[in-house]
């Protein structure tokens, strides 16, 4: 196996997307709630690393299950790496590959259990969502709603447990700025369902795009994200006041206008492509997703600086 095999695996961007910008976020948030001293530093690290080797992790383990799929799919016109399919590892060496990944992971998690036994609910939470998006058995990667019941809570999680460790407080403040973060994240989670629609389709992987391929998703989805923002500054106004509401409330404006937009976009593809006028959505499809991924990026880079400065 090639050492290279391994980054490959790690999908940096959206590694950046979910795992790494929750992280920052749970740390801006941590730095506020402490007023700009984290109190449990190396148990935040140990989080962080926890979080970010369980997404990695993902992406070998979903790699066997989507073998044929990918096989099919046009994986270089997306400019997505699988290296199953380029032959690089075999399957079985990749299942041996994430079997070190998850005792590392395990080993982790037991330490912060130790230290903070509350984390077993967070934990279990995420270890359970793991093993049962890429297991055999349960494939909740082939049935529909797991943005709404695997990626807004995932992400929701990682900015509270963070946020939790590095302060010491567990804060509904963390929970409400979680919530808007996991949509804004897990919408380039549906634009890559709806990019994957012709190939999921053809071998009854159904997520939602598949199921109900005329509905907006792309677009709805983002749009209950920014809802979810303009309730929670209302819900914040009391607790950090009327200028950083109005700083808050602006920056979800922008950055999910933005995030709808490029759903609208993919959506439309879509239909075109169920209408007989687009006849490759997929890659024309890439891009797009690629964008939602780097709004929420600097979105979540933004939120981290915002909170953080709020802190210190």
């Amino acid at each position: 196996m090639q050492p290279r095999v391994i980054f490959d695996f790690a999908r940096i961007k959206p590694l950046a997307g979910w795992s790494i910008s929750g992280a920052a976020v749970g740390t801006g948030l941590a730095l506020y709630l402490s007023r700009g001293r984290i109190i449990a530093p190396l148990e935040m690290m140990l989080a962080i690393a926890a979080v970010i080797l369980i997404q990695w992790v993902a992406h070998p383990l979903n790699d066997i299950i989507d073998y044929d799929l990918d096989r099919q799919a046009p994986i270089g016109d997306t400019g997505r790496i699988k290296p199953i399919v380029d032959g690089r590892i075999s399957i079985k060496e990749t299942a041996w590959l994430s079997a070190c990944f998850i005792l590392v992971i395990f080993a982790i998690l037991a330490i912060l259990i130790v230290e903070q036994p509350l984390l077993v609910l967070p934990a279990s939470y995420g270890v359970g969502a793991l093993l049962g998006y890429n297991s055999s058995r349960l494939r909740l990667a082939y049935r529909p709603f797991t943005e709404l019941y695997l990626g807004v809570p995932i992400n929701t999680l990682t900015v509270l447990v963070i946020s939790y460790i590095g302060s010491g407080e567990l804060s509904a403040i963390s929970l409400l700025v979680g919530i808007v973060f996991g949509f804004a994240a897990s919408s380039f989670f549906l634009s890559m369902m709806s990019m994957d629609f012709p190939t999921d389709r053809k071998n009854d992987k159904r997520t939602s795009i598949v199921a109900f391929p005329r509905l907006h998703w792309c677009t709805y989805y983002p749009s209950i994200g920014l809802f979810a923002a303009v309730l929670a500054s209302v819900l914040l106004f009391d607790q950090i006041g009327p200028g950083p509401t109005i700083i808050f409330a602006s920056l979800a404006g922008i950055f999910f206008g933005v995030l709808i937009w490029y759903g609208h976009r993919v959506d439309r593809l879509r239909l075109d492509f169920l209408a007989g006028k687009v006849m490759d959505p997929e890659a024309a499809a890439g891009p797009l997703r690629l964008g939602q991924l780097y709004t929420s990026i600097v979105y979540a880079a933004v939120l981290a600086v915002f909170f953080a400065l709020m802190g210190v």
